[in-house]
């Protein structure tokens, strides 16, 4: 599975992480009325990037970003299985076609257009004002499932093995192309990041209505 490593995004993320630490799950409402209820996702592969700032300037580490990529997508898949929600299988490993291919990366550039509003206005996913428009409902891996999942991951290593690190795990309606759930959450930066992300991810989607209420 292959992360992407925009340094230049990184370094602009990292840099808004002071301004917002929301530790909770924004909601649509009808995520949180159980109008909608997610019992099937197409988790899309965790996109990454992993910066290290050093006295000659900032240097993206591919393989810090790779390996955090495939912890990530590994311990989301698993953390919805145990809330009851059945996970399809990786839309770019099924890709057989470049155009299957392709269709995948247009939507993940799709969401991080989006996601920018996310940032910014992250209130207005309760009312349905972010949505990625009728492209989901036309993505063919998508078909069967109640939500598509993206997943983002910068963070912006400093000396010593300090700096910041914001996560953000996004549920997209396939039908309605509606964002459902935008969850945000910092995980500490340390050379064992893929480690602990997995526990990291599971206090996070503590309050996510899911299935099945999460496990202890």
């Amino acid at each position: 599975m292959k992360a992407a490593i925009w340094v230049f995004w990184g370094l602009m993320v990292a840099a808004c992480i002071p301004l917002a630490r929301a530790q909770h799950p924004y909601l649509n409402k009808q995520l949180a009325s159980k109008q909608v209820v997610i019992h099937r996702a197409l988790v899309l592969p965790a996109m990454v990037d992993f910066t290290k700032l050093t006295l000659t300037g900032a240097e993206g580490r591919y393989a810090n970003a790779e390996r955090i990529s495939a912890a990530f997508y590994a311990a989301l898949c698993r953390e919805l299985a145990a809330r009851g929600v059945e996970v399809l299988p990786d839309p770019m490993g099924a890709a057989k076609t470049d155009a299957e291919k392709f269709a995948v990366v247009e939507l993940q550039t799709r969401y991080d257009t989006v996601s920018l509003q996310l940032q910014k206005h992250p209130g207005w996913v309760k009312e349905g004002r972010v949505t990625l428009d009728d492209r989901v409902a036309r993505f063919a891996p998508g078909a069967g499932a109640d939500a598509l999942v993206f997943v983002r991951d910068h963070t912006v290593q400093k000396a010593l093995g300090t700096g910041d690190s914001v996560s953000e795990v996004t549920f997209v309606d396939t039908k309605t192309g509606e964002v459902l759930a935008y969850v945000v959450f910092y995980p500490a930066v340390s050379a064992s990041k893929d480690t602990h992300i997995a526990s990291d991810l599971h206090n996070a989607m503590h309050n996510l209505p899911l299935p099945l209420p999460p496990q202890q």
